[in-house]
């Protein structure tokens, strides 16, 4: 069918060519000068070359070589398309007036992560009595923002189900703040009490946690990156556990204590099998659970949390991390984080 064939059956059928609205056009591909018309589709239900012509097209097709038939390709120049489409349009707005947009399905594009099971408890309840300071490390800013806060907005930058920060309710106002400005965020945001041990302050910060699995991170580890994270995520996925670490650099000694009280050297641990902890530390929420519970039966003390999925004779992945997710544990530590933070490019609130 050609260009005047159209035109002819549309004058034949005048309430047709009224309720054209630009061809309604589905579907089109551009070949050298021409485009292919896939599917033509008119109000009243008339089509024209439905898909299943149009995938056999070739480039080079011109008007000529479409042949004629009911499924048949209308091959047309770009030029006469527009101007028949412009025509179409007009005669529809002629007879009913302005018509409303056609309603478009818009599909949601979600983040590529699937890390929606995940919960974090961020820890911030310590004292930190190293430092010196007047008020607890955590909340002493480091270019214009709390120490905490830096691990904060990592996190907010990370698809989590849920946030757990666990701290003295005296101090909850400066993530509630901080939060306000920021407007709406995706995580849930939940509040928990510190312990009398560091145990003690994750066990009420997991209480709150409902997601599957649970990072557990040091609010004094401002360092810490997105990517990191998503790393040692995923390690917990596939294997029930794991923490972010890094090798140690220096030689460690062993010590003992002499009868005079003074340490002494015991053994000297081969370096390359020795790994400095960090965290987070991220681990099945069920196991963990269960460590908690193994723990208190045979009155355990830990100092990290893999500590406890140790204890069961689970095996605990390695993530290798960054050397700059340092702890901010005294003054000397504020400086070297600051100079991390600029070389990052950090841009102070």
């Amino acid at each position: 069918m050609t260009v005047h064939g159209v035109g002819r059956s549309l004058r034949a059928c005048p309430l047709a060519a009224k309720l054209v609205v630009g061809l309604a056009v589905c579907a089109c591909t551009t070949f050298s000068r021409e485009i292919v018309i896939s599917t033509f589709v008119t109000p009243l239900g008339l089509r024209h070359s439905l898909f299943g012509e149009s995938l056999r097209s070739r480039p080079g097709l011109s008007s000529s070589s479409a042949a004629a038939g009911p499924n048949t390709t209308l091959g047309i120049s770009g030029a006469s398309l527009l101007a028949f489409t412009a025509l179409g349009a007009a005669a529809a707005r002629s007879k009913f007036g302005r018509q409303p947009k056609q309603q478009v399905r818009h599909v949601a594009v979600s983040r590529a992560s699937s890390n929606s099971d995940v919960g974090v408890v961020l820890l911030s309840g310590g004292v930190g009595k190293r430092m010196g300071a007047k008020i607890p490390k955590q909340y002493i800013k480091l270019l214009g923002l709390e120490i905490v806060l830096h691990s904060l907005d990592t996190f907010l930058e990370c698809d989590v189900a849920e946030i757990a920060i666990v701290c003295a309710e005296e101090w909850q106002h400066v993530f509630k703040d901080h939060l306000a400005k920021k407007g709406s965020v995706k995580p849930a945001i939940k509040f928990a009490g510190g312990g009398k041990e560091r145990q003690d302050s994750v066990r009420n910060g997991l209480a709150e946690i409902s997601a599957d699995i649970v990072a557990v991170h040091d609010g004094a580890r401002p360092l810490v990156t997105k990517e990191e994270v998503e790393k040692v995520i995923a390690d917990a996925r596939k294997h029930g556990a794991a923490l972010l670490a890094v090798q140690t650099k220096a030689t460690v000694k062993q010590a003992s204590i002499g009868d005079d009280g003074e340490p002494f050297v015991a053994a000297t641990p081969e370096r390359k099998f020795l790994w400095e902890a960090h965290t987070p530390q991220v681990i099945r929420a069920s196991l963990l659970r269960q460590g908690f519970e193994n723990a208190a039966e045979k009155g355990l003390e830990v100092t990290d949390d893999v500590s406890l999925v140790e204890s069961l004779g689970e095996p605990v992945k390695l993530t290798p991390g960054e050397y700059t997710n340092i702890k901010v544990t005294t003054p000397e530590d504020i400086a070297v984080a600051e100079t991390i933070l600029k070389e990052r490019g950090f841009v102070p609130p």
